[in-house]
C-alpha cells in the first residue's frame, strides 16, 4: 500500500502544527524538503522513450517483412520479443507501472 503524500502536504502539516515554535517549524521543512522523493526517477525522457519506440518499430517492420517471404522461427521469437518491447516502452511513456 502506498502511504505517500506530497512533499507540500508534508510541510503545510509541519508549519501548521501549533505547539511547534518557529525555529522548530524551519528545521521541519528544510528537513522535509531535504528527504528523497517517493516518486521514481525516470530513467529516460518521453522523447527518447519516442525516439526508442520508433526504432523498435522499424525493427518490426523489417522482421515482419522478412517473415512474410520465408519464415524463420528465430524471427518469429525475435518479433514476439519487439512486440513486447514496444508495448513496454509505451507503457513507460505513459507512466504506466509495470503489472
Amino acid at each position: 500500500m502506498d502511504d505517500s503524500i506530497s512533499r507540500q502536504a508534508a510541510i503545510d502539516r509541519a508549519v501548521s502544527i501549533p505547539m511547534f515554535g518557529r525555529d522548530v517549524k524551519m528545521v521541519a521543512v528544510s528537513e522535509i524538503k531535504n528527504l528523497p522523493s517517493a516518486q521514481p526517477e525516470q530513467r529516460y525522457s518521453k522523447e527518447e522513450l519516442r525516439v526508442f519506440q520508433h526504432g523498435i518499430s522499424l525493427s518490426l517492420l523489417s522482421k515482419r517483412s522478412s517473415q512474410h517471404w520465408k519464415y524463420d522461427e528465430d524471427t518469429a521469437t525475435e518479433i514476439k520479443f519487439l512486440e513486447r518491447l514496444y508495448k513496454k516502452v509505451g507503457a513507460d511513456m505513459r507512466g504506466e507501472q509495470d503489472g
